[in-house]
This record gives structure tokens, sequence and C-alpha cells, in this order.
């Protein structure tokens, strides 16, 4: 049994300083997928999914980068002159966006930014990170206490893509079936990633439908603001405002 480790930490890591090998996502139920490597992690603002281009115009104050990765969305609103902060739990991706140009960052958890989570004016999940806080239930709860810390007003631009579009990569029409026989959302899912020949250890990922993501956030304290969507299979961005 090889030793887990921050696999994808490591791929983030390779890729700012000219890598190119993509990481492997294997699913609980033994299906394999070859990442979206560099290409996606690390693309230019007019590469971006045209939902993440069209809700930069509500950033505002102070950023949160939530799951910040190598630092794209991070170091973007740095070039536009923001004050936005790249955040990660792994100190390798944060090691990883120092590297790609990113000039604040942190290292932490959704459950450690509590902290000082309210020193913010906007926070982004970017990348599909609806899906960091790992399930619905976590999510809600979380994002419940986020409100709570913040200023009425204050924005969070989250990004999923519907689990039945065809355009998450690791959930199939097979999949969603399964997690409904189960009583799950249809876009939960367990994974894990592999690179350089090592897995990570396994975590709980999410994507959600804008109906259900809208499900999700009543009685959190967030009030819809808009949603910016693109094509069918593409990503949405929902901005959502305290109360």
């Amino acid at each position: 049994m090889k030793e887990t480790t921050d696999a994808f930490g490591k791929a983030l890591l390779d890729w700012v300083q000219g890598g190119t090998e993509p990481e492997i996502i294997e699913r609980d139920d033994g299906v394999i997928e070859i990442g979206a490597g560099p290409e996606v992690y690390l693309m230019d603002f007019d590469e971006w999914p045209s939902a993440e281009q069209k809700s930069i115009q509500f950033v505002r104050g102070r950023v949160a980068d939530i799951g910040c990765g190598g630092g794209r969305a991070a170091l973007h609103l740095q070039e536009r002159g923001g004050d936005v902060v790249g955040i990660d739990s792994s100190p390798l991706a944060v090691k990883a966006a120092r590297l790609h140009g990113v000039r604040k960052t942190q290292v932490a958890t959704v459950d450690q930014l509590v902290i000082n989570v309210g020193d913010y004016d906007t926070l982004i999940l970017f990348g599909n990170n609806l899906g960091v806080f790992g399930t619905p239930i976590r999510a809600k709860r979380i994002l419940t206490t986020w409100a709570k810390k913040l200023p009425s007003g204050a924005r969070i631009l989250i990004e999923s893509t519907s689990p039945s579009s065809n355009g998450v990569p690791v959930i199939d029409d097979r999949y969603c079936r399964r997690n409904r026989d189960l009583g799950r959302a249809l876009g939960q899912c367990r994974l894990r990633v592999w690179y350089d020949r090592s897995p990570s250890a396994w975590f709980s990922w999410f994507f959600a439908s804008r109906t259900e993501l809208q499900k999700l956030m009543r009685g959190t304290g967030w009030t819809l603001h808009t949603t910016l969507i693109g094509s069918p299979d593409e990503p949405y961005v929902a901005v959502y405002e305290v109360e």
C-alpha cells in the first residue's frame, strides 16, 4: 500500500515550474480519469469559463481566494490592483501560488478560516470549489458561520457545475443513479488524486445544480444577488451577499 501524499499540491508545484504531466483522478468505485492538468489550473483570464470572467465585476474590497491552488484567480485580481489573499489547505499549493506570483497567501482549511473571515469583503470559490466543503451538510454549517462573522453586504462567489449536465469530469449518469439509490446528493463523490505514482488520501467533494445550491443556501444568512452562467455543460458562478 503506497503512503498517501499531497499529490495535487505536488502537481501544482511542478506545474508552476514548467511541468506538464496531468494528475490522475480515482473515484471510489474504481473509475480512473486523467485530470485537467496545468492547462486548466494555471490558465490565463481569457481562457477562464465565461461565468468566472463575467463574475469578476462583482468582486470588491479585500478578497479571499479560497482553495486558490496555483493562484490563477488571485494572480489575476492582484494584477488588476486588488487586495487579495490566496488561501489553501495545502502548503504545497500555497508554495506553488507564491512561485506563480501571488504575493499574499495563507495556509488554512475552511474551518480555520472562520478565525479571520471577517477581514474580507469578498470570498471566491472558483474551480468548482463549492466542493471544497466536502458535503452539502458541512457546506451549510460553515457558510452559516461565515455569514455571522461578515458584515452586511459582504459577498461570496460560488462556482459549481450541475452534476446532470455532463460537464463534470468525475460524475456520470451511472454514478448519479448510484448516489440517488444511496440517498445522497447527485453530485456527491469520493475521490483521490494520483501524481508521480503516489496517491492522496481519499476525500469527499460535491457538485450542485443551481437549484440545489439555492436550497443549500436557505437559512445560512446569505441572499442570492445574481447567477452568471455559460453553456449548459460549463460551471456557473452564484453571487451571494450577507443579509
